[in-house]
């Protein structure tokens, strides 16, 4: 569980004015699948994950469309404070059981007012999500679904991948249905799709994780759609 000298938010923060801010920060306990924002309600709260991780996502006529995962360490909710708009931009649910600080509006921006690097580092952060959702765009809109698929699991080679042996583990569970939500696609969509990568050799899953087997084949299929591989990294 992460304390809240590991926040990125709050890094150039002296430790000891930390101190400060930690009773501000009420902890939040949600259980997997428990859904803790909801997209357009009307609230105004701030969330920094300490355990867990959670995915982002709106409904488009009937289907979920997972924009993202946050991870221990990220903070939810804050482009709505920062901007003034209370309408929440999109629907947070826990993948896992997640513990969370929770702040309020008027709390956060008091923070912002004393420590101007914690609204820069919200305006990094947000801008590295906006480049993040950007991609994901690109690929529903111009990518056939093998190419869909080939940059998904690219970019989760770049954010969880680990060298294992001859191959690469994507060191995360995810199932079908979740992964074709990311692109946009059915599930049985991109099943199909994981297959034909498997007989092709390109990858293998073994307990629902998946290994990249031939990472310069899948860079190949991808080169079109990301000149700069270190931007997959969300």
């Amino acid at each position: 569980m992460i304390d809240i000298t590991q926040i990125p938010l709050f890094s150039e923060i002296p430790t000891d004015e930390l101190a400060r801010i930690a009773p501000l920060l009420k902890e939040r306990h949600y259980k997997k699948n428990h859904v803790f924002m909801f997209e357009n309600d009307q609230s105004d709260e701030i969330f920094i994950l300490r355990t867990g991780k959670v995915k982002i996502y709106r409904i488009q006529d009937g289907k979920e469309v997972v924009l993202s995962f946050q991870f221990p360490g990220e903070i939810i909710g804050e482009a709505e404070a920062i901007t003034g708009d209370n309408h929440r931009i999109a629907s947070v649910e826990a993948l896992e059981p997640v513990i969370a600080w929770q702040i309020n509006k008027q709390d956060f921006l008091q923070i912002i007012d004393q420590y101007p690097s914690v609204l820069r580092k919200a305006y990094e952060i947000m801008f590295q999500r906006v480049r993040v959702l950007n991609r994901t765009i690109r690929y529903m809109t111009f990518c056939d679904v093998r190419t869909k698929v080939a940059n998904l699991i690219m970019d989760l080679y770049y954010n969880f991948g680990q060298e294992d042996g001859i191959a690469y583990k994507i060191d995360i569970k995810i199932n079908h249905a979740l992964l074709g939500n990311m692109v946009g696609i059915t599930r049985e969509s991109i099943s199909k799709t994981l297959s034909d990568f498997q007989n092709e050799g390109l990858i293998d899953i073994r307990q629902k994780i998946i290994y990249v087997m031939n990472l310069k084949q899948l860079e190949q299929m991808c080169q079109e759609t990301e000149e700069v591989p270190a931007l997959r990294k969300w």
